[in-house]
């Protein structure tokens, strides 16, 4: 099941706090932020936050984590998206990712984005991802239609 926080600032906190607790680098937190919640068996499993919004440039950061790798499906990647592209009117959804996380960086390529290796940006040892993925990119790949289950 899909929880949204929305105005909910009780959800936002506890889905922001789960990323931020999986995800290295973001104990800090995410600031002013939206997040998406998947629960199953009355459990939190993962979680999407949406930060860093730039309503001018039509630009949102993302940030995930999740605590059992069965969480994502087609229709959970299509609602995923459908918040910065559909509801809030996107161009572009940016995520960083780790370079060791060669998992989560196939699942962005398989949807569309553009991946850039920055060195270093994760600290000395180890480079990051930014994964870019536009409106038009999302809209091609296949996953966003009205027949994904």
């Amino acid at each position: 099941m899909v929880v949204w926080g929305g105005d909910n600032v009780e959800v936002n906190r506890c889905v922001e706090r789960f990323v931020a607790r999986n995800v290295p680098g973001c104990e800090r937190g995410f600031g002013r932020c939206v997040a998406m919640g998947v629960v199953r068996d009355d459990e939190l499993v993962a979680g999407v936050v949406y930060h860093n919004w730039s309503p001018e440039t039509q630009a949102i950061e993302i940030s995930a984590a999740a605590t059992d790798p069965k969480w994502l499906n087609k229709s959970i990647l299509k609602q995923i998206f459908a918040y910065p592209f559909d509801q809030i009117g996107c161009q572009i959804v940016v995520a960083r990712i780790a370079e060791s996380n060669t998992r989560t960086r196939r699942i962005w390529k398989a949807i569309g984005s553009q991946e850039h290796v920055i060195p270093r940006l994760r600290g000395r040892n180890e480079a990051e991802c930014i994964m870019v993925l536009t409106d038009d990119a999302w809209r091609d790949s296949g996953f966003c239609g009205e027949n994904v289950q």
